[in-house]
């Protein structure tokens, strides 16, 4: 009996459990053929493809994905963060990590509560849609939770206070927007034409009240690392 060859997202997974739950695309198209053979005109379209539909996969930044499991169990229990060594992205590993859960837990969301509570004192406002009510703001960081070192988890500059739609942008997983540090909003080429308009925002444009002075080298991280732009 033959044995039933993989499919691309089965391959891909078996890729990212060798590489330590995460690789990159370019890994990912090198390393395929361990378990699958690669098929069609254009097989790396497909393996990106795949990679992007899939729910098991979660984007860590441009060009890097990893398990989605993997990436719920390092911010749930603070396993470590991501982040850039050489221009590549890799995972640093707490190495102080607390052995109970129910701890780690805690320590987790009291951190993440400081963290809105100090936006909430100095931003008080989601400096696009003006909206100040605190239900419908979220405690947004600009280098994310899972490429942040303990320090930067709790500094009130790695952050925003924005709306949903905004927040939902920005993230890490998305990647649609990012700022510059001359408070102009940018938006990523992935967005269509016809969502950019119902958006009400335009490329380039120059957001008064956003916060900059003390967020530039996050920011900076941001439009490398997590914004779409290309």
């Amino acid at each position: 009996m033959h044995k039933k060859e993989l499919t691309y997202s089965q391959a891909i997974e078996k890729v990212m459990i060798d590489n330590g739950g995460y690789a990159s695309l370019q890994h990912i198209y090198a390393n395929l053929e361990k378990y699958r053979k690669k098929t069609g005109k254009t097989p790396n379209d497909s393996i990106a493809c795949e990679v992007q539909k899939k729910d098991i996969f979660t984007r860590i930044s441009s060009g890097v994905w990893g398990l989605t499991e993997f990436i719920e169990d390092i911010e749930e229990n603070n396993l470590g963060y991501f982040s850039n060594k050489n221009n590549q992205i890799i995972f640093i590993e707490n190495k102080e990590i607390i052995t109970t859960e129910k701890r780690v837990n805690q320590t987790v969301r009291v951190g993440q509560n400081s963290f809105r509570k100090k936006l909430l004192e100095e931003l008080k406002k989601c400096p696009i849609t003006q909206i100040d009510d605190e239900r419908l703001l979220i405690a947004s960081h600009i280098k994310p939770w899972m490429h942040s070192n303990n320090e930067e988890r709790l500094n009130s500059k790695n952050g925003f206070l924005l709306s949903p739609l905004y927040d939902k942008l920005f993230d890490k997983g998305i990647g649609l927007i990012t700022f510059t540090s001359q408070k102009e909003i940018l938006l990523s080429p992935k967005l269509s034409k016809e969502n950019i308009e119902r958006l009400g925002v335009t490329h380039g444009q120059i957001i008064d009240d956003l916060p900059i002075s003390g967020r530039e080298e996050f920011l900076e991280y941001h439009g490398k690392y997590i914004f779409q732009g290309k």
